[in-house]
């Protein structure tokens, strides 16, 4: 049997990386509240309040970021892939434990990041090994032992690009918040919550997300609830609706 554990210092990429995602698509949520809430012809009225109100949600940012570093952190850093005579399996903190038997392995391959992917016969038997592991090239000949690694495959473009979903659906909250066509403003609903549906499912069948991300991902219900209930009332059709029952 081999224990293989990731590199403690490799964790500084993925920090890096983390912030390079995820700081753009926060501050850019907070430019958009800035500008709905400014109106030059109004200057007194509504520039007061936002300079409260910005550094407040500045603070929120940072410490969000802080707090889901500290997570990613331990996530890291409990990561652990062990190979048997018979299986492979990935450990890691608040995640269920993922073991894929020999037989039951489809492909190896590694991408241009050095990260390894293992794939089992059904669609989400997916172990996905990072680049910084201790022992890697050790890790590599063990792997290459059980079947030859695949041609190196460039990452989807969701996984280069998934950070613009977050800006998207920024921009979707934005217009049916403030566009009074009702066209535009149900298209943007459909096409806000086809993503958030989208998001909801790919997030809860990944076997490899912790269970506390999937628990909370619920709260993507609430926000698809939360779209039809405004998008009801910007139609009118919540209105009609409380006056029909008053009569």
């Amino acid at each position: 049997m081999s224990v293989f554990k990731t590199d403690p210092a490799g964790f500084a990429a993925i920090r890096k990386q983390t912030l390079v995602r995820t700081l753009p698509v926060m501050l850019f949520g907070v430019i958009v509240v800035f500008a709905a809430n400014f109106s030059p012809s109004d200057y007194r009225f509504d520039m007061y309040p936002m300079l409260i109100a910005v550094p407040v949600m500045l603070a929120a940012v940072a410490r969000g970021v802080y707090i889901g570093l500290r997570k990613r952190r331990k996530l890291y850093d409990s990561f652990t892939v062990e190979i048997t005579e018979d299986t492979v399996t990935r450990t890691q903190a608040d995640t269920a434990d993922l073991a894929l038997n020999r037989l039951e392995i489809s492909s190896i391959s590694k991408d241009p990041a050095g990260v390894i992917t293992i794939r089992g016969m059904e669609q989400h038997d997916i172990i996905q090994i990072p680049a910084t592991m201790e022992r890697s090239e050790e890790l590599q000949a063990i792997l290459s032992r059980i079947m030859p690694f695949t041609e190196s495959s460039e990452r989807s473009l969701l996984e280069r690009f998934g950070w613009i979903t977050g800006i998207i659906t920024i921009l979707l909250m934005v217009v049916i918040r403030f566009v009074n066509n009702k066209i535009v403003v149900v298209l943007s609903a459909i096409a806000l919550i086809a993503l958030l549906l989208w998001s909801f499912l790919r997030a809860y069948r990944n076997r490899n997300i912790p269970d506390r991300y999937k628990r909370s991902s619920w709260i993507i219900l609430l926000l698809i609830a939360a779209v039809i209930v405004s998008v009801l009332m910007k139609l009118g059709w919540m209105t009609d609706f409380w006056e029909m029952n008053a009569e």
